[in-house]
């Protein structure tokens, strides 16, 4: 047993009937790899079931301190059930891209249940007409909490439940799984009362290691006006979310996107993902009459080293703050304003270090900080104020080499990623064996149209592209 971090109980706590604080993974298998050529949804259960020792946060669920008087804890759940996570649907025929979005749309919309362990996976079959997959595929939808879920979980959930080639034998584990008591109100009230003793002595300690860090970080910023902190355009993005998601994918060649990255000094493959969803984002919202004339903001996460003396348990990340340039027509030239910030963000104060809210949140009280959480929540206090970015862009690098799940061989992968209010739209590319996926989560009020949106990517990408090629022909010429 071990208690919710202060970053981890705010996920839990911004998570509503509307904004479900969980991210997904939607994997596209191909059923011909397998011995019989068919997966049943038993051997699915049974992969899950054999690996399930490998992935503790996928069997941790929480229990409350009475009356808030602390952080919750993580337990192993001593009722865990395997058939309770995994559900079995199949689309209507046609069976085509279209539904498919449809259907993880609707699921994604859908909260987790807070009394059991944060995750489950839904098995999707029918998928007999979508262009560019082999016949008889199925998908697997995984939804994992946030509160549970970062880069490294990511990695071992990729790594536990797929093998390197089609004839891995799945074997259950050698001892059962542990599972914890649920503790009783009086030993978590023990606790409480012990971390509360435990406070007084964090204030000396925080003040020391921030303090003289934070005075000099707000001089520098007021002095140089170097800060990335600043207010981003409202746009249709920026508002309440509905109950209703929407969600589409398109794929591009790995190879091509280094191709751009290469012909460009000094620029970052991520910087070129950043660029292709700005172009997009550009010719979107132009076709809405939308665009603003100040360029709109992202939310970039970056992975963060831990400090020697920082708790395991924390999520270690750290977020930019990006320009996209939404303003400039030239796709190269956009190019190069998103990579000479980006260089300089990184550099500067222009990141939020998990690490150190962290610290400073467990300074208050569980309960000031609870009531402080629900009233934000309730009363949407984020909506009046102006935002700090458009949307949000993340980037994960898979595995460049073929993983295969109880014999199937996975021939594609979307990332889904979570909303909330004044944050209606993210981005989530995925790189897989040579191939590079750019999946969107939206509100399906900011946008109804999710298949032009890949339209307008698409767009975005060809016209960076073609740009590239030409400014390499004339500098030949020259």
């Amino acid at each position: 047993m071990h208690q919710v971090s202060p970053q981890d109980n705010l996920f839990l706590h911004m998570e509503s009937s509307s904004t479900p604080m969980h991210v997904g993974l939607l994997c596209i298998y191909d059923q011909s790899t397998t011995k019989t050529g068919q997966v049943r949804f038993k051997e699915v259960i049974q992969t899950f079931n054999a690996r399930l020792h490998k992935m503790e946060p996928l069997r941790l669920r929480t229990v409350k301190v009475p009356f808030n008087l602390d952080y919750p804890y993580w337990i192993e759940d001593p009722d865990f059930d395997i058939e309770y996570h995994l559900r079995h649907i199949a689309l209507p025929k046609p069976g085509d891209w279209r539904q498919l979005c449809i259907q993880v749309s609707r699921l994604h919309a859908r909260p987790l249940d807070v009394n059991r362990p944060l995750w489950e996976a839904t098995i999707i079959e029918g998928l007999d007409n979508i262009e560019g997959l082999p016949n008889n595929c199925f998908a697997i939808l995984i939804k994992v909490h946030r509160a549970i879920f970062d880069r490294d979980v990511g990695g071992q959930l990729l790594a536990a439940l797929h093998d390197l080639d089609s004839d891995t034998v799945t074997s259950p584990p050698e001892h059962p799984l542990t599972t914890e008591r649920i503790p009783t109100h009086f030993e978590l009230l023990s606790r409480a009362a012990v971390n509360r003793v435990r406070i007084l002595g964090r204030y000396a300690h925080v003040a020391q290691r921030y303090a003289l860090p934070a005075a000099k970080w707000l001089i520098k910023s007021c002095l140089t006006q170097q800060s990335s902190l600043r207010y981003a355009p409202r746009t249709r993005f920026n508002n309440c979310v509905s109950f209703h998601r929407s969600f589409d994918g398109i794929h591009f060649s790995l190879e091509e996107i280094k191709a751009i990255r290469d012909a460009r000094r000094k620029t970052c493959f991520n910087d070129v993902i950043i660029a292709i969803i700005a172009g997009a984002l550009r010719t979107y919202l132009r076709s809405k009459n939308e665009l603003p004339d100040e360029s709109l903001r992202a939310i970039f996460p970056l992975p963060d080293r831990p400090a020697k003396n920082s708790e395991k348990r924390v999520h270690h990340f750290s977020y930019v703050f990006p320009r996209l340039f939404t303003e400039i027509a030239d796709p190269l030239e956009r190019l190069r304003k998103i990579a000479a910030h980006d260089s300089l963000a990184r550099k500067r104060s222009a990141w939020l270090n998990w690490q150190v809210a962290d610290d400073v949140a467990k300074l208050f009280p569980s309960t000031l900080a609870d009531l402080s959480l629900r009233a934000a929540v309730t009363y949407q206090t984020t909506r009046h104020a102006r935002p700090l970015f458009n949307t949000f862009i993340s980037s994960i690098a898979g595995p460049h080499i073929p993983l295969y799940h109880s014999g199937a061989r996975m021939v594609a992968s979307y990332g889904l990623d979570m909303i909330y209010d004044t944050v209606g739209l993210a981005h989530t590319a995925f790189s897989y064996n040579g191939s590079i996926t750019i999946s969107v989560t939206a509100c399906r009020n900011m946008m109804p149209d999710p298949a032009f949106y890949m339209e307008c990517l698409q767009r975005s990408f060809n016209q960076l592209q073609q740009s590239v090629v030409m400014a390499a022909q004339r500098k030949k010429e020259i």
